[in-house]
């Protein structure tokens, strides 16, 4: 979304914030739009908004509830620290407003400017966190009621923390900015603690692996990540071929991510219908996911 040349010359943290009150606003008010193209932006009760590569107060929840003239009473959910699993605690709390809230609607927005956490410099990690990581954004929006249009039904949701995993992954803040905290291990700690949170979730729903679940829609953390979550439960490149896509064109887009991947599947009709797991990853460990019906 920036140029190299302005990224390589950003200096203190708050050139680098500046650019993010700049950007992502617009990012995230555009996802907003185009998620609300057939919605009435007054009909919306709830606002999760994430993101983790910036800081403004107010937030981008705010402007984005101005700029689309969101009901004054819309409820806002900020999502900060969640960082690239930010995108499916959102769908996941504005899933749980809904229930409580039948004759609303919600809007889950994510924006990230990943770029902004890159420095001259020759470190490996800072390098590595550069050919990873890409500027998103993207929305949805979460309705109530019968679809006979084939909308994705959010069913349930589990957040489960890998112990003792929370150097892992995270952001340094510093006077030139956030550095990328990001761990080689990542894809060693998450086969347990994955096949246990996905074993809990479809347990209390009275479903069970591998029969039950059509179709995964995984977070692109990262090439290592998508080969764990792949030998975790057996599955191979074409099962995530919505994460690989998303990874190969616009790299791991942070927590906006999981937006595109779902986008991706709902457009492709070789995709299998049924049940299916949406996951993220981020600091904390932390596993999030969702048990979604098609």
């Amino acid at each position: 979304m920036l140029s190299p040349g302005v990224i390589g010359g950003l200096g203190s943290i708050e050139e680098r914030n500046g650019v993010y009150q700049r950007v992502a606003p617009e990012l995230a008010v555009a996802a907003s739009r185009e998620a609300l193209a057939r919605a009435a932006s007054k009909q919306i009760g709830f606002l999760a908004t994430s993101s983790c590569t910036g800081y403004m107060i107010p937030g981008i929840d705010v402007e984005v509830a101005q700029r689309l003239c969101l009901a004054p009473t819309a409820v806002h959910l900020p999502i900060t620290e969640a960082g690239c699993s930010g995108g499916v605690v959102a769908l996941a709390r504005t899933a749980d407003f809904l229930r409580v809230h039948p004759d609303s609607s919600g809007l889950a927005v994510a924006v990230e400017i990943c770029s902004l956490a890159f420095h001259p410099r020759t470190e490996a990690g800072n390098l590595i966190s550069a050919l990873l990581f890409g500027d998103g954004a993207g929305a949805a929006l979460l309705e109530t009621g019968d679809d006979e249009r084939g909308s994705l039904e959010v069913v349930d949701s589990l957040s489960f923390l890998v112990p003792d995993s929370q150097d892992a992954i995270g952001f340094a803040l510093t006077d030139r900015g956030f550095y990328p905290v990001l761990s080689s291990d990542i894809a060693d700690l998450l086969p347990g603690p994955m096949q246990e949170a996905v074993s809990e979730l479809l347990c209390r729903n009275a479903l069970r692996l591998p029969d039950d679940i059509a179709f995964w829609l995984v977070h692109p953390g990262g090439p290592k990540i998508l080969e764990a979550v792949q030998a975790t439960f057996g599955l191979g490149d074409n099962d995530l071929r919505w994460s690989w896509q998303a990874m190969s064109d616009f790299g791991n887009t942070s927590s906006a991510a999981i937006f595109d991947i779902l986008h991706r599947f709902r457009a492709d009709e070789t995709g299998r219908r049924g049940w299916g797991i949406v996951a993220g990853f981020g600091p904390g460990v932390s596993i999030e996911l969702l048990l979604v019906r098609l």
